[in-house]
């Protein structure tokens, strides 16, 4: 819901950091940034509650409203400075039963990404800053011409670590299903929906592997009684599951960080006896390594909330 509100209502920002699984969640300014050095976002009420936007079915809402300025700090004083998000989820209906499901796939495709040189043009132009510095070539004429031609792929191999850790497109699938009605006494609404997002990392057919994925399911239910002519009841369930795969060997963010450090002659992807390489500090191992070969760590969360109200 974060992400569909972004460049739909008037006055409100959204900005997304990762498109990786789990991460993809656009943060929602109404203000701006309210403080200086700090981003804070908006206040965001579920059916009175507060709460989170990520945590709503799109399809699970009824209405919504966004309040700014006076509007906002006049009703939620200091909680409001930076805006309001109301948001009222569906519920029950009198008349025979509703139901209603969706199923979506999505292709994510990667389209801008830096592009390295390879091998023998990044040596090239080291020799070139060494000589701009005073300094003795890195790499001699012999070193260049079996750079150029691939005449020791282990000594001086040629890797593009992003090829090689990282696919063009990703898939994304959500299914929902939701059932309401009721009648004069009771009403009610039941819904179910499922996340289930791959990340674009191409990994090894390999033991103690998972691949880097995001699922979610979310649940809504809730009804409404007559108890009395003048007395009516609430009663509401709602919550999640979330279940995130990463590499075992540490987040993502340091395979980024060192497949755009490491050059394209440090080393190979693997040996010719098929063995890996391990080098130096985490800041400089092999992306290709961390990704495939050290398991793999799972996180798991969740959220159960029961709301009752009895109201005259």
């Amino acid at each position: 819901l974060d992400n569909i509100l972004g460049g739909s209502v008037a006055g409100v920002m959204t900005s997304m950091i990762s498109g990786e699984p789990g991460k993809n969640i656009s943060n929602l300014l109404i203000r701006g940034i309210g403080t200086f050095g700090a981003n804070d976002g908006a206040l965001v009420l579920i059916d009175g509650l507060e709460g989170r936007l990520q945590d709503v079915d799109p399809d699970d809402v009824q209405s919504f409203a966004i309040l700014k300025d006076a509007a906002a700090t006049a009703v939620y004083g200091v909680r409001g400075a930076n805006g309001v998000v109301l948001i009222t989820t569906k519920r029950g209906v009198s008349g025979k039963i509703q139901i209603s499901a969706r199923a979506t796939t999505q292709i994510n495709q990667l389209r801008r990404l830096p592009e390295y040189l390879g091998a023998y043009d990044y040596a090239k132009l080291a020799n070139e800053a060494r000589a701009l510095s005073g300094e003795n070539d890195l790499y001699t004429s012999l070193d260049l011409d079996v750079i150029k031609n691939n005449l020791d792929p282990e000594l001086y191999p040629n890797v593009n670590w992003f090829d090689e850790i990282l696919k063009k497109t990703s898939m994304q699938q959500r299914y929902y299903m939701s059932a309401r009605g009721g009648g004069d006494v009771a009403q009610y609404y039941v819904s179910i929906g499922g996340q289930f997002e791959d990340a674009a990392y191409k990994q090894e057919d390999v033991k103690f592997k998972r691949p880097v994925a995001y699922n979610k399911l979310t649940y809504r239910a809730n009804i409404d009684k007559k108890l009395t002519p003048k007395t009516k009841m609430y009663f509401g369930v709602d919550g999640f599951i979330t279940t995130h795969t990463l590499p075992g060997f540490s987040n993502t963010t340091q395979l980024w960080r060192t497949a755009q450090m490491l050059t394209p002659l440090m080393f190979p992807v693997k040996y010719s006896d098929g063995t890996l390489p391990t080098y130096g500090t985490e800041d400089m191992s092999s992306p290709y390594t961390n990704l495939n070969y050290n398991g793999f760590s799972t996180s798991n969360g969740n959220k159960y909330m029961l709301t009752l109200e009895v109201a005259q």
